[in-house]
């Protein structure tokens, strides 16, 4: 077997059945965490792509572009990525709700790796 079939999920267990001992993901067990101007909130809906943060007491606006780290913990190792967003909407009943760019490919990987354990996948 080659080195790229080991990493790349290429080789196949016979019978097409998973091996009893593979290790399960744990779940994460902290939500992820946004950090705005210094700022820590947890997010109260947060999706690949998009989060709401309600209540939200910072300085930004409508249509804003705005930097932030998200900040998650998968497995024991912390990840803190920088992230860009933009403000959708921001009002004192739907709180603020912003769409962002996906990080950095390395770190898009870990994200998603996070929500699949987050929702038990």
């Amino acid at each position: 077997m080659s080195w790229l079939s080991k990493f790349s999920g290429g080789h196949k267990e016979s019978g097409g059945t998973k091996s009893a001992g593979d290790p399960r993901k744990e779940r994460p067990s902290t939500p992820p965490k946004i950090v705005i101007d210094h700022h820590e909130y947890v997010p109260e809906e947060f999706v690949i792509g998009s989060f709401r943060i309600r209540p939200y007491d910072g300085d930004l606006i409508a249509k804003q572009k705005f930097d932030f780290r998200l900040q998650f913990d998968i497995g024991g190792d912390p990840v803190d990525v920088a992230c860009m967003g933009v403000v959708v909407k921001l009002t004192d009943e739907a709180g603020l709700v912003a769409r962002y760019q996906p990080p950095q490919p390395f770190y898009e990987r870990k994200l998603v790796d996070y929500m699949k354990a987050l929702k038990g996948l």
